[in-house]
């Protein structure tokens, strides 16, 4: 490979250079080996070889990172409106930019340009494995709906406020931003050890190895003797087919609520079963991928089993005991699942009859009017959010605090480190110092976007709501780590917010989503850099690339967003009805919601002790004490495993609504017993072999279909190529754009508030 120093010396060490480094590949000598990771399933697909003389900072990287990272913060915007949880799949990025690349290796000239003393070659040599999971992370970082999209829908939908584009990118870049000098200080807890798994890059590591034919993926055989990406490409290529008829053709199969065809017209039906946007949908059958997603391949038994429990219970045994029996409400509102706030009789809440013009309410007119209510299962939905932030810092005080402080020991001189640690030890790390100059700068330019743009959020408060991002990062992250799933801080910085601010929704949601992104953008950035630990990248290119993809994904969202908005927005805020049931504004409204009930009308009012929602501070106590009583009962009968009684996960799997649909809850549910217990338990060999790539392959498949979707059928690239399907019995409207008699495309419900049985 031929290779200018300056550009080998920019993420690497010099010691790289000597004879011994300069050595094809760095294999483990017998008694390394044996020190194989701890943790068995990072064993089973984790090479523990590294080829050091490989650069990941090229000429293709940036090209190539800036077309998918652009293209990833389209289509996942674009998801962001739809009904369907769908996602841009990074093992679409992984699999185009791979022909990209390879093509680009051989036509490229081998020339090279110099940028402020920089040289760059323009074709370093082949597209290797090290570049290429490079462009997938920063792609990876730009693939996603920025937070503070909710906040410029939310004023824009509701209020008719339209922050400009400067201040718009302002807010958006900085959310994004925020969460990186955090991750700098936290890496040695949340990244070199080896119980911090990241489960979602197993996955990835499998499947850029396989692409790059390394070690034994360039002789394992699949079934037939089909090679991986053999076997990756048939499963991908059947996916992609199937998904054409849930995303488009038929989407009664993605809300294929068969359980309310019993009754299709009663109303206690259809607020039990239907899934399509407020019920509970009981034993309801996805066969959406994108409702299942391939985590349920890989992801701990025991915390996936937490979670549909908990689903299970809020949504299909809880729901339907309060929907019949009218509990505080219920049926009176409506729709047992709703964020929407109602008065007393079950008409909607109109905020703009109490907003003052700097949009902080005028107390006075709402004391004296009709007060404002929710869904009682929304409320609970904070309570359960309460349980699992207090469940995560107790379960993990409890049961991995002796391996945090370890790590702390660790980490300031002690030697026993995980294997993939001490072969990163080649590659010099990010200074702190970076960390800390980008954390100021993007807390400095926070502070004045609020306090230039209308955001009703004073300096002090964002620097606390960052300080909360601080104090919490940690608990959330290692669990997330850990078992692959975490709460979010989101309704406890609406909670202090409301209490510190009340009258003011803006800033409530601008408070909310920096302490929210403080830690979430964090968690992705951790996530990134095991990624990188993973397959050996040079911790300062991980840095450069993660910084690229926040950039370019944080505008293209925003143009997005603008397009979208502008194009639906009587269907996002409640006066037009969508036929075909896949545009959606629930997380826009959800969103708001939470700015009225923790901002506008603020938590003292709405969650007063001596009121009908006093009861969410409940989550608090029952969060903090379950997992003390489990630890106590692990001392007394220690052969029972009682930390994988997770309550947090559970209580997350309560709150899933509104934050997604419930579709998906007997289909994944299934999945991940087959494969996470009968095939781990009974077929490990199997499992080793297939589940990482199948999981890639289906993943991949049905995201690929949402782009095509999205592209050419759905006016993505020009509303002349909006192709709307024909009516017929799979995807039933009515030429007067209702989709009567039904209340939508799953076939529950009557349309138009008119029912055979069960109105209150």
């Amino acid at each position: 490979m031929s290779l200018d120093y300056e550009e080998k010396s920019e993420f690497h060490d010099e010691k790289t250079l000597d004879e011994k480094a300069q050595a094809e590949t760095l294999e483990l000598s017998e008694e390394g080996a044996a020190e194989n990771s701890r943790i068995e399933a990072v064993r089973l697909v984790v090479p523990i070889t590294d080829d050091v003389t490989l650069v990941a900072v090229t000429f293709r990287f940036w090209t190539i990172s800036f077309l998918f990272a652009m293209i990833g913060a389209v289509v996942q915007q674009y998801y962001f409106y739809r009904a369907a949880a769908g996602s841009f799949s990074i093992f679409f990025v992984n699999l185009a930019s791979y022909g990209i690349g390879k093509a680009m290796a051989r036509v490229l000239p081998t020339a090279s340009f110099t940028i402020g003393g920089y040289s760059m070659s323009l074709n370093p040599g082949p597209f290797n494995i090290k570049e290429h999971a490079l462009i997938g992370i920063a792609a990876g970082t730009a693939a996603s709906a920025a937070y503070a999209i909710d906040i410029l829908s939310a004023t824009d939908i509701y209020l008719d406020y339209r922050i400009n584009a400067l201040g718009s990118l302002l807010l958006i870049i900085t959310t994004q931003c925020v969460g990186y000098g955090m991750a700098g200080v936290l890496r040695r807890y949340l990244v070199y050890p080896a119980e911090m798994v990241w489960w979602g890059n197993l996955v990835q590591v499998v499947f850029y190895n396989a692409m790059h034919h390394t070690g034994e993926f360039s002789s394992k055989k699949m079934v037939r003797g089909w090679s991986y990406m053999k076997f990756f490409w048939v499963v991908c290529g059947g996916m992609f087919l199937w998904e054409f008829l849930p995303q488009w053709l038929a989407p009664i199969l993605m809300y294929f609520d068969w359980f309310c065809w019993i009754s299709p017209f009663n109303y206690n039906f259809w607020a039990i079963a239907s899934s399509m946007s407020s019920g509970g949908g009981f034993l309801s059958i996805s066969f959406d991928w994108t409702s299942i997603g391939g985590g349920t391949l890989y992801y701990p038994l025991s915390a996936q089993l937490c979670s549909y429990f908990g689903q299970i219970l809020n949504y299909w045994i809880l729901l339907p005991i309060m929907w019949l029996t009218n509990a505080l409400g219920t049926k009176t509102i409506g729709r047992p699942l709703t964020s929407r706030l109602f008065y007393e009789n079950g008409t909607s809440f109109d905020i703009k009859t109490v907003l003052l013009d700097d949009f902080s309410v005028n107390n006075t007119a709402y004391d004296n009017g009709p007060q404002a209510n929710m869904s009682p299962l929304y409320a609970i939905g904070f309570m359960t959010s309460f349980i699992a932030l207090a469940g995560c810092v107790s379960h993990i005080f409890f049961f991995h605090g002796t391996e945090i402080w370890n790590t702390w020991k660790q980490a300031i001189g002690n030697d026993h480190e995980d294997i993939h640690t001490k072969m990163m030890k080649v590659y010099p790390e990010v200074p702190q110092l970076w960390y800390a100059i980008f954390y100021v700068i993007m807390a400095a330019l926070s502070v004045l976007v609020c306090e230039v743009y209308k955001l009703q959020l004073p300096w002090w408060a964002l620097l606390l709501a960052l300080l909360i991002g601080w104090v919490l990062t940690l608990p959330i992250c290692a669990m997330t780590a850990i078992t692959g799933f975490g709460p979010g801080l989101n309704v406890i910085t609406e909670l202090v917010c409301g209490y510190m601010l009340p009258g003011k929704p803006i800033a409530n949601m601008v408070f909310k989503c920096y302490g929210y992104m403080a830690m979430y953008q964090c968690m992705n950035l951790l996530g990134d850099l095991k990624l990188g630990h993973y397959m050996k990248i040079p911790p300062r290119a991980m840095f450069v690339a993660q910084f690229w993809g926040t950039l370019i994904g944080g505008v293209f969202n925003y143009i997005t967003m603008i397009l979208i908005i502008d194009s639906q927005r009587d269907v996002f805020n409640g006066n037009k009805e969508d036929p075909s049931g896949l545009w959606t504004g629930q997380r826009v409204e959800t969103y708001w919601g939470s700015g009225l009930i923790y901002g506008a009308l603020g938590p003292a009012r709405m969650f007063a002790l001596d009121g009908k929602y006093g009861f969410v501070y409940l989550g608090f106590l029952i969060g903090f004490i379950v997992p003390g009583i489990q630890w106590l009962l692990s001392k007394k009968y220690p052969t029972i495993q009682w930390s994988k009684f997770n309550i947090s996960i559970l209580a997350g799997g309560m709150g899933m609504f509104p934050n997604g649909y419930v579709n998906g809850i007997t289909g994944g549910l299934i999945t991940c017993v087959v494969f996470q217990y009968y095939l781990f338990k009974y077929h490990k060999n199997w499992w080793k072999k297939y589940v990482m790539i199948l999981a890639a392959a289906l993943d991949t498949g049905a995201a690929f279909t949402g782009l095509v979707i999205f592209l050419f059928l759905g006016g993505g690239i020009s509303s002349t190529m909006n192709v709307n399907v024909p009516s017929w019995w799979a995807n039933h409207y009515t030429e007067d754009g209702t989709n009567a008699p039904y209340a939508g495309v799953n076939r529950c419900g009557a349309y138009g508030g008119k029912w055979e049985s069960g109105k209150p």
